[in-house]
């Protein structure tokens, strides 16, 4: 008996709907709206990434965006680092002990970023619960580097608060899209 001309068209359907899904992506701007409380950062660093790293990342779906995240953050902690460093030449800037200070808070955030960059990138057995914990740690980092500075007058204060800011943002990012590609295994391709 020979399926009717409906039934062949339904299962046509089903199989290009069911290819379609195992093969599914998510796009930056899905996943950054879905998953990050910075959405508009998130598009902004991860659409401006060398289109290669962009391209392999989006063909990982979200645990490639979440690499592609701790990518950006651990350079945008290196970058910090050296700002934070030229500070001591400006005039007016912080006072050197507060500076030591941010330069080893920084240092560690950008080694903690490192080690969860590298986790991700294993291929079989991604450490998930270090990779967050690495990430909370940097964050933490960044956010308690004024702690204890009394900023003074003039120097480059406001500009190393927006640094902290951003460097926070992009570590939260990658936090929330690392969380997702562990817990929404529908987005990944």
């Amino acid at each position: 008996m020979a399926a009717s001309p409906s039934l062949r068209v339904l299962a046509v359907v089903l199989l290009a709907v069911s290819l379609r899904l195992a093969g599914a992506t998510v796009s930056i701007e899905d996943a950054c709206k879905q998953h990050t409380k910075h959405p508009e950062l998130c598009v902004k660093e991860l659409s401006s990434a060398n289109p290669e790293m962009r391209a392999a990342a989006l063909n990982g779906g979200l645990a490639g965006l979440a690499e592609l995240s701790l990518s950006l953050a651990s350079q945008q902690g290196a970058e910090t680092v050296a700002f934070v460093k030229g500070l001591e030449k400006m005039p007016g800037g912080m006072p050197p002990q507060c500076l030591e200070d941010c330069v080893a808070k920084f240092q560690e955030a950008v080694a903690d970023l490192k080690r969860s960059e590298a986790a991700m990138a294993e291929p079989k057995a991604k450490d998930v619960p270090s990779v967050q914990g690495w990430l909370a740690a940097a964050k933490n980092d960044g956010d308690t580097c004024m702690g204890n500075c009394n900023r003074i007058e003039g120097g480059g204060d406001l500009e190393i608060v927006d640094k902290i800011g951003d460097l926070t943002k992009m570590c939260s990012i990658a936090l929330s899209l690392t969380d997702a590609s562990v817990h929404n295994r529908t987005g990944t391709a």
